[in-house]
């Protein structure tokens, strides 16, 4: 096995864990996130990388692979991925002046650095602990949530109160982030990737739109990829529903936006057909929020 800093990493990420526990809003955890994709990024310099076969038309991956086992990571990607921590630190920087122009950020810039940081700590997991679906999956929930809490300037909640005739009661929800009296609230869920469970997005979309009306609270779900991996052919495609999206905007609820880190082609055409979706690189959403909540 390479000797990679494993320790240093699950050290890393225990920390990012008390810290957000305290404040997804507090400006420190930027800092934990940077600390952990340093040390992600040591760890994967000990692995090989590994071509695929990608059956996705105009996109490329590779993945990461543990030379002395042939372990593979998931699919990253050769266009969005590039690892760099200054990156990320000039990110931070824009995000806390909530200034980006000055950095010289776009929107595919801020998605490469975001996308860099997430897969480089999902790929870490998927080498050293075998089928850990969660760990990625909850660490994706903290680093989303953080960059919305900050973008917004808001902590979230995952319970609302509902009042009905017999009783007062909680509703759980994804994170749902409150910007005030007379502005709109946001219904953030966060997911490494939907497949079929994609419809639960929708539903709960339709119980908040049935319990406090429709327009209150926008949809806005941020989705890593849709890549699944044949690890013995070595080859990678994506897994999209988009027939059955269509019908969800149509007949269930309606979602403002669904952004994504790697933006499957096939989702990205849902732009341009009716009901639309508006499927985004989640780096659009920093620069588009105000024009969201105006």
């Amino acid at each position: 096995m390479p000797p990679i800093p494993r320790d240093r990493v699950e050290e890393a990420y225990r920390l990012l864990q008390r810290v957000q526990r305290r404040d997804l809003v507090a400006p420190e955890l930027s800092d934990t996130f940077t600390d952990l994709y340093t040390v992600c990024l040591d760890a994967l310099d000990a692995y090989d990388r590994v071509a695929l076969t990608s059956r996705i038309a105009g996109k490329q991956y590779f993945a990461f692979q543990d030379p002395a086992t042939g372990t593979i990571s998931r699919a990253v990607s050769t266009d969005l991925y590039a690892p760099e921590v200054d990156s990320w630190r000039e990110f931070v920087d824009a995000l806390r002046g909530n200034d980006y122009a000055a950095a010289g950020l776009d929107p595919d810039s801020v998605t490469r650095t975001l996308y860099s940081l997430a897969i480089s700590f999902c790929a870490v997991i998927d080498l050293t602990r075998t089928r850990d679906q969660k760990t990625p999956g909850t660490f994706f929930e903290y680093f989303i949530g953080h960059l919305f809490a900050s973008r917004l300037g808001a902590s979230p909640t995952t319970r609302l109160p509902v009042l009905n005739l017999d009783m007062d009661t909680t509703l759980p929800t994804d994170y749902v982030f409150d910007l005030g009296a007379g502005r709109p609230k946001f219904h953030l869920p966060i997911k490494t990737s939907t497949r079929e469970r994609v419809i639960q997005v929708w539903a709960h979309q339709r119980v908040l739109d049935g319990v406090y009306g429709t327009g209150r609270f926008l949809g806005t779900p941020v989705i890593l990829a849709e890549t699944k991996t044949d690890r013995r052919r070595l080859e990678v495609v994506e897994i999209c529903l988009p027939d059955q999206w269509r019908i969800y905007q149509m007949h269930i609820a309606q979602l403002t936006r669904i952004y994504y880190l790697d933006v499957p082609s096939t989702y990205e055409r849902l732009n341009d057909v009716f009901p639309p979706l508006h499927v985004r690189p989640f780096g659009e959403f920093f620069f588009e929020v105000d024009e969201l909540t105006a």
